[in-house]
């Protein structure tokens, strides 16, 4: 592997900085400290000087927000097999770097694979935007074949790239286990009627997909050797939840102190245990760094995401280590410091005080209380289900 890079770009601002620190939020693992802790906010990556600048402004004023969570697509930072511009990412670090503030990098395939990958014989799989909450519901997208060898050569490689670039940079704490997605970081994969067809003429794709989560859990560990490996979990495909077991037990029996489960499906609308990704944190949490992110803006959809209060709720009885906030919630200075506070009273006061408190002002909602239905949801979707 070639020299870490990053040293070379703001030596300056690497001296005197620690690899993981917590924060009054840190509920720790019996073994080793949690490598996030607190509150973090998503940023997608862009050339727009604008949304650099923007960005940069309010990172500053908020000082609630424990790191950032940088959202990479694929095909934004390479173009031409083999040569990849991360200076996209540069300019983001450098704002970070600038306040000291730790950052996670999702790099993600799946739709946001480059077009040459394709163009060099990947398999390609076509299917259609299935969240109705997403601006391009219904379009036609691409993404490739998991397992296909000609994908996996380049996105293997832009993985050794970004290793040799961030890997070394203190505050690069934290990576996703990408690998096998579709739209987001999360594991979900096209699963309509038709899609599980096309799923099935393809083979053992149980099988198949495990080994692919297998060889990209140890390719981000190598990669970044210092690091949270982070996976974010969710329904795959139509397998059972012992999908996702496997590949955590794999994760835990290679990276125990650095290997991490993620929800990304946190509501405030009603306590979340039933949720097949919140109960495999629950069943996980002794064993498994774990944190969560928000369903939706807790200040722009409300409805969909429900309250604050509830959500901290659901933190506090999975012991969750980080919250990730929508990036509107999280650069907000007012919405994000009323999410610390509610925080660290629930915290505090432990899940079942904070239970009984929020019964006695009004603020808890019984299950049965939750009439949220979104829409354009498919027949047999339960309330709970994140569908991309």
């Amino acid at each position: 592997m070639q020299p870490a890079k990053f040293s070379h770009i703001f030596p300056p601002l690497l001296c005197g900085l620690t690899f993981a620190t917590t924060s009054p939020f840190s509920v720790f693992a019996e073994r080793e400290p949690p490598i996030r802790t607190g509150l973090w906010v998503t940023q997608q990556v862009s050339e727009n000087a604008g949304a650099l600048d923007a960005f940069a402004s309010s990172i500053r004023a908020n000082h609630q927000l424990t790191g950032v969570c940088l959202h990479v697509p694929w095909k934004e930072v390479e173009n031409e097999a083999g040569k990849p511009d991360f200076s996209a990412i540069d300019k983001f670090v450098a704002v970070l770097h600038g306040i000291g503030m730790k950052y996670q990098l999702g790099f993600k395939p799946g739709a946001s694979t480059p077009p040459f990958v394709y163009a060099e014989g990947a398999q390609s799989f076509e299917t259609r935007v299935t969240n109705p909450h997403r601006a391009n519901f219904g379009e036609a997208i691409v993404i490739p074949v998991p397992w296909d060898p000609i994908y996996q050569r380049n996105f293997s490689q832009v993985i050794a790239q970004l290793g040799e670039r961030y890997a070394s940079d203190p505050l690069c704490v934290s990576v996703v286990l990408t690998c096998a997605n579709l739209l987001s970081a999360e594991m979900h994969l096209p699963k309509r009627g038709a899609d599980l067809a096309k799923w099935k003429a393809l083979g053992n794709y149980e099988e198949k997909l495990l080994d692919v989560y297998k060889k990209y859990t140890d390719e981000w560990a190598k990669a970044f050797p210092r690091q949270e490996i982070s996976l974010h979990l969710s329904k795959v495909l139509d397998l059972p939840p012992q999908f996702c077991e496997h590949v955590i037990d794999y994760g835990l029996s290679k990276y125990p102190a650095r290997f991490s489960i993620q929800n990304c499906q946190l509501t405030g609308r009603r306590e979340d245990t039933g949720m097949m990704t919140y109960d495999l944190v629950q069943k996980y949490r002794d064993r498994a760094h774990h944190g969560f992110q928000s369903l939706a803006s807790l200040a722009h959809d409300s409805e969909r995401m429900g309250s604050i209060e509830i959500a901290v709720l659901n933190v506090v009885h999975a012991q969750g280590e980080y919250w990730e906030l929508w990036h509107g919630d999280g650069l907000s200075v007012e919405t994000s410091a009323a999410v610390a506070r509610a925080w660290e009273e629930g915290r505090r006061l432990g899940y079942d005080a904070y239970k009984k408190k929020l019964i006695s002002e009004g603020k808890y909602r019984a299950r049965d209380e939750d009439h949220y239905r979104a829409t354009g949801r498919r027949r047999g979707d339960t309330a709970q289900t994140s569908a991309e």
